[in-house]
């Protein structure tokens, strides 16, 4: 790779993360926005669970402890199944 080009993720992750991402955009549709003070700190974080792939939206805390979750989703790499688990946010309507 040419040096100061931007490495790129290996084929599947990139699948796999697409599909968490369309699939927590869905789900988001039924929660209340984001607030503007944790957009600007949001961080997406993968970890490898078996078959499963999990991306998790989430705003750091000093500690790891204290991040804030918004979404985890979880792709299974061999059915591509997508489970989306919100937390921390109201679903819209239930205040």
């Amino acid at each position: 790779m040419p040096q100061g080009e931007p490495a790129q993720k290996p084929r599947e992750l990139a699948v796999l993360e697409e599909l968490a991402r369309v699939a927590t955009v869905e789900a988001l549709r039924d929660f209340e926005p984001v607030p503007e003070n944790w957009r600007r700190e949001l961080a997406l974080g993968t970890l490898f669970d078996g078959d499963d792939r999990v991306f998790e939206l989430y705003v750091p805390g000093a500690r790891p402890a204290d991040a804030v979750v918004i979404s985890s989703a979880r792709v299974n790499r061999k059915t591509k199944h997508v489970e989306v688990t919100i937390t921390n946010l109201a679903r819209k309507g239930s205040r």
